[in-house]
């Protein structure tokens, strides 16, 4: 448990060289702090099997992303450019607009919390509370997938009836808030603003506002899809037989808080924004 510990760790840390130390099922866990290491590996992860897949699609069709995008026989359907256009007609009018709600997130700023009112800071980054996650049974994070009824299981031989585990890559209870999106990465301190969504640890205008609901997952910094699988990798309305679910345009590549008059809020993509979660 201890070595396991150490290593979930110096996978974790992103903040530096730092000489704490931490409790865990009663054994010490030094901090082995390797800088964004956890979180380049993540990214680094998602990004490459992306792009695999990618090219494994363009070389199906027989032609590279350029000639894909320019050929005639590849071309979006009258549906399919009807679609993008009523799309990006709507993320034009909510960038003018604006979200027509509150846009800054009602969080404790004097909590001594970092992260949003339903996560806890663990590690350098902030997760899902194990008490949502677990409703209320295992509300102690120990680890990225571990959640105890205390803060400290000191015997080996109680284990299993004082922790919960449930692995996985930003799933299971390695996960943020449910406010900054379903499903998403752990994430540095602090939050979104109300209109926008976490993605790779950016946050972003929500895909839901942007394209009017019709293409509510966000796949890439300027792709919304109408559903989270492989048809993401393809234009929704491509006229060669493949089921697209997506469109892609640089109208998507942007933050919330368009057209609120406010300097806090400028309308382009940003980090977790910390001043939103503790003053």
């Amino acid at each position: 448990m201890a070595a396991n510990g150490d290593l979930e760790w110096s996978l974790r840390r992103g903040d530096g060289l730092d000489e704490s130390s931490e409790e865990s099922d009663g054994h010490p866990m030094p901090t082995v702090a390797v800088a964004r290491c956890g979180r380049a590996a993540r990214v680094g992860a998602v990004g490459a099997l992306a792009t695999v897949v990618f090219m494994c699609i363009m070389s199906f069709r027989g032609t590279s992303p350029v000639v894909a995008r320019a050929s005639g026989a590849t071309g979006l359907s009258a549906n399919g450019k009807a679609a993008l256009q009523a799309a990006l007609q709507a993320a034009d009018s909510v960038e003018h607009q604006g979200f027509g709600g509150q846009v800054v997130p009602q969080e404790h700023l004097h909590d001594g919390n970092p992260c949003g009112d339903d996560e806890e800071f663990h590690a350098g980054l902030c997760y899902e509370k194990c008490a949502l996650l677990t409703g209320g049974a295992y509300v102690h994070r120990q680890s990225p997938w571990t959640c105890c009824n205390q803060a400290t299981c000191s015997s080996l031989f109680k284990l299993s009836s004082c922790c919960r585990h449930n692995m996985g890559m930003c799933s299971g209870y390695d996960i943020a808030g449910m406010e900054e999106g379903q499903k998403v990465c752990p994430h540095n301190p602090g939050a979104c603003l109300a209109d926008e969504e976490l993605f790779l640890d950016v946050c972003y205008m929500k895909c839901s506002l942007l394209t009017n609901g019709q293409y509510p997952y966000r796949t890439a910094s300027a792709t919304c899809c109408k559903s989270k699988g492989l048809g993401c990798m393809i234009e929704d309305g491509v006229m060669d037989g493949l089921n697209g679910q997506a469109i892609t345009n640089s109208s998507l590549n942007v933050g919330g808080g368009c057209g609120d008059s406010s300097n806090k809020t400028k309308c382009e993509p940003h980090a977790p924004e910390q001043q939103l979660t503790e003053a």
